[in-house]
């Protein structure tokens, strides 16, 4: 038990340590210097953690013996804290949910109702959590769908329990659990992809199901501790979240009003007793969702929606980040801005729009820690992919930049260098072999041609906005599933860079960065780069890259930065096959290497407290 209780505490002290407040802090150079002492005491934090799960967790994980009661209750209180829903905790969900397939191996050999039931629980946490997780992940729907498939195995199991014949005998805690699974398994039917009609429909089924029980006396009277009232709201509220990836998927007008009568049943249960229900939500949180499903309906106006919601975002809590207010701070500004759908946006929208983006780039910024950030990605991730540019507001790279810098300084800082890097080589190499540049996309002034390899740096990296929760894996190694998660950072970013004017150019550098120069490996494996107009600055933003990653020291836990001389010599190496051999000739001019280390240390440094200055603005910013 003390080795999972010390595991936990590294974990909590790494994700402290890996995204450190500024508020304290006003000096650029003193927060750079903070950032590279944590990631050095990160690494050693990482080093007894990866040692913890080599040693115990993994070897548990793989054995099929049979555990001791003992074992368990350690077992499923570390796989508690691991995450905690409550808080919006998730300090390590991957590992919680290997963890939890082992119990419920264990369990579906034992014969014993009760711990079966307590593991299929736990299972159905650990499902939803990466499911949602990974859901974000577009361009590759299977990740996903395959938790959500465990999730339904798991809810299906559950109900096998809810015959009077088969409930009764159970004890309180598994009836408990039963109850909540009736509504709990709905958000289990919908596709990776979020909502089409037929998921819709088996949802609505499952939540019909869950108030039958509310209704049925039996149940109330073989599970007379459980909370009913919460149960009972809850089922409501439960038909609002239907639509929160509704998107423009299009329902029968009989289900879209279902789910609007539902939600105006919850409306008045709060009315009714608002002592009680407030304990449970805010009546505004109430009111977005009853508002939103009667704008789905087609019972209220697009602008008196948008204005009465705007009236519900304006009453936010800016710091508070319980379920609650994470909902109106992102979720409702979100609505505001799918509403819109191909509605002319119109100046005072363009004003609004502003102060929205703004505002949540400034709640990003100061979510109290890196816990939390799984619960606010999935809305993250849906401004992103829904965003709104308009000529004279903020642009999505300028969003994009924005939020890396919120979201992981490292990242952002390391956004930055490649831009550098890449501005730096493609000026020598066009200068060293012009005919390289002589065609197509080619015909330009060198300064475009150059401003453009320094923008594509800027924005090549954006699909990890996405998925910063699996970039924040500081304290062991990355699981199968996660590097297929992060594989999908080039095709996921070049998926939101096309549909906005200031990113569109750049698609094709965001989508081949991580291809060789041969095109004989890397991801996505779909991508020919050859075939790309902009072949030559996928290239130099690919070695910009590599070279940045191999010499970093900051945001890195497991490897100390190699010197430039060494990443010369892999360039050299594999020149011709990863990387282009007509850049890795270029380091063989002193100008070249010169200037190249000069942007590895001061330009490096410099772009840490410029990374400061950042955040200090959007803290600013949004105080306004």
């Amino acid at each position: 038990m003390e080795i999972f209780e010390a595991y936990i505490s590294r974990m909590s002290e790494i994700r402290e340590l890996s995204s450190p407040s500024i508020k304290k802090l006003d000096d650029a150079e003193l927060y750079s210097r903070r950032l590279a002492d944590n990631f050095k005491r990160i690494g050693e934090l990482a080093e007894e953690n990866r040692k913890v799960l080599n040693d115990v967790v993994f070897p548990l994980i793989e054995s099929e013996e049979h555990l001791s009661d003992e074992q368990i209750e350690k077992i499923r209180k570390f796989n508690e804290d691991l995450v905690n829903d409550a808080e919006l905790e998730n300090l390590d969900i991957s590992i919680m949910g290997l963890i939890s397939e082992r119990l419920m191996r264990d369990a579906a050999a034992k014969d014993s109702d009760e711990y079966y039931i307590l593991q299929l629980d736990q299972e159905m946490v650990a499902a939803y959590t990466l499911m949602y997780m990974t859901s974000r992940i577009s361009t590759d729907l299977s990740i996903s769908e395959s938790f959500r498939k465990k999730g339904i195995d798991a809810y299906d199991k559950l109900m096998e329990f809810l015959p009077p014949e088969r409930f009764d005998s159970l004890s309180d805690e598994a009836k408990d659990i039963v109850i909540t699974a009736t509504r709990y398994g709905s958000f289990f039917y919908e596709s990776a992809s979020g909502i089409d009609a037929a998921t819709a429909h088996s949802r609505l089924v499952i939540l019909r199901r869950a108030l039958d029980v509310y209704k049925d006396p039996f149940y109330h009277a073989s599970a007379p501790n459980y909370d009913w009232e919460y149960f009972h709201f809850r089922v409501f509220e439960n038909h609002g979240n239907i639509e929160d990836s509704l998107y423009d998927t299009l329902l029968p007008q009989e289900e879209l009003e279902e789910i609007e009568r539902r939600l105006q049943e919850q409306s008045n249960l709060w009315k009714s007793d608002p002592d009680l229900y407030s304990d449970f939500a805010p009546y505004n949180y109430v009111l977005a969702n009853l508002l939103r499903a009667q704008f789905r309906a087609g019972h209220l106006e697009g602008d008196s929606y948008r204005e009465q919601i705007f009236r519900i975002y304006e009453t936010r809590d800016r710091r508070a980040y319980d379920f609650d207010n994470v909902y109106l701070n992102l979720k409702v500004p979100f609505d505001y801005i799918l509403s819109f759908g191909k509605t002319p946006v119109t100046e005072r929208d363009r004003f609004t729009l502003r102060s929205i983006y703004r505002n949540f780039c400034g709640y990003v910024f100061y979510m109290p820690n890196s816990g939390t950030l799984s619960a606010l990605l999935e809305y993250v991730s849906g401004i992103l992919q829904h965003f709104i540019e308009v000529p004279g507001g903020i642009s999505f790279k300028e969003y994009g930049l924005r939020l890396l810098a919120a979201l992981h300084p490292p990242t952002y800082v390391h956004s930055m260098m490649v831009a550098m890097l890449s501005r730096c080589i493609a000026s020598h190499l066009y200068h060293a072999a012009p005919e390289l540049f002589s065609e197509g996309f080619y015909d330009r002034e060198e300064g475009e041609i150059i401003g453009y390899a320094y923008d594509a740096g800027l924005c090549h990296d954006f699909g990890k906005l996405c998925m910063i929760d699996t970039i924040f894996v500081y304290g062991r190694k990355l699981l199968d599933f996660e590097f297929d998660v992060i594989k999908q950072h080039p095709a996921l970013g070049a998926q939101m860079m096309e549909k906005y004017n200031s990113t569109k150019p750049y698609v094709d550098v965001a989508k081949g960065h991580h291809r060789w120069y041969d095109n004989s490996k890397g991801y996505p494996d779909s991508f020919d780069t050859t075939q790309s107009p902009v072949k030559i600055i996928i290239d130099i933003v690919a070695v910009a890259d590599c070279m940045d990653a191999a010499t970093d020291t900051i945001g890195r836990s497991y490897n100390k930065g190699k010197t430039l001389d060494d990443f010369i010599n892999e360039l050299k190496n594999d020149a011709g096959t990863r990387y282009n051999p007509h850049i890795a000739s270029l380091f063989q001019n002193k100008e070249v290497y010169d200037d190249i280390q000069y942007l590895l240390s001061e330009g490096r440094q410099n772009n840490y407290r410029n990374a400061f200055l950042l955040l200090k603005e959007v803290g600013e910013e949004e105080n306004q």
